[in-house]
């Protein structure tokens, strides 16, 4: 079975969202998030960096997020969540799967390292620099968004989960109010069966 060591709100999320989607048999195993652990010759054998989430599948072990929903899908989803790779909207799936990361959540996630690293010397300015790039990413994601339902237009794919948790890290990181067509886009993707059972799953 499937193991994800995960921590909650964390990127785990992604993965546990896929498994819910395919209907995936999972286990996830929370770990303790304190430094001393993390960095513990026990958990660095497992996440060489530290970090969760970490999947095992067999004798498959992996450390990143992103890679993990896209091996998730290849292997279970049996033509689900993804376009084939000749549909002329695969390279959208990519370009999105991979913006949310890459991209949108990385400016979020220097406010997060900023204030670990610095907790008794936040500087304001670092801080309001990254929320503004945040914001011009969710910005050009509404402007793609426009009228579509999902990222590749009625069809819901892994490029939505990827977005997904990026705007969930947005909404507790820069904590701005989403404009009308993100949050209409966001309560879809909250209020999916799948998306629920992944928060239960982690409480």
């Amino acid at each position: 079975m499937i193991k994800i060591y995960h921590f909650p709100n964390t990127r785990g999320l992604r993965a546990i969202w896929t498994c819910e989607e395919l209907n995936v048999p999972y286990q996830v195993e929370m770990i303790d998030f304190s430094p001393e652990y993390r960095l513990s010759p026990e958990f660095l054998r497992i996440s060489p960096i530290g970090k969760v989430p970490v999947l095992q599948d067999d004798s498959i072990t992996m450390a990143e997020s992103g890679a993990m929903v896209h091996y998730l899908i290849d292997k279970y989803g049996n033509g689900k969540l993804r376009p084939e790779t000749d549909n002329p909207k695969y390279p959208t799936y990519l370009e999105w799967s991979w913006f949310a990361e890459a991209t949108f959540t990385s400016s979020a996630s220097e406010i997060i390292r900023h204030k670990r690293a610095f907790p008794d010397d936040i500087n304001a300015e670092v801080i309001n620099e990254f929320k503004r790039r945040a914001t011009f990413c969710l910005n050009a994601l509404m402007n793609f968004l426009a009228d579509k339902k999902w990222l590749l237009g009625e069809r819901f794919s892994g490029a939505d989960i990827m977005m997904g948790i990026a705007l969930t890290t947005y909404a507790r990181h820069v904590a701005e109010p989403f404009p009308p067509i993100i949050q209409n886009y966001f309560d879809r993707l909250s209020d999916r069966p799948a998306f629920l059972r992944t928060k239960q799953a982690e409480s």
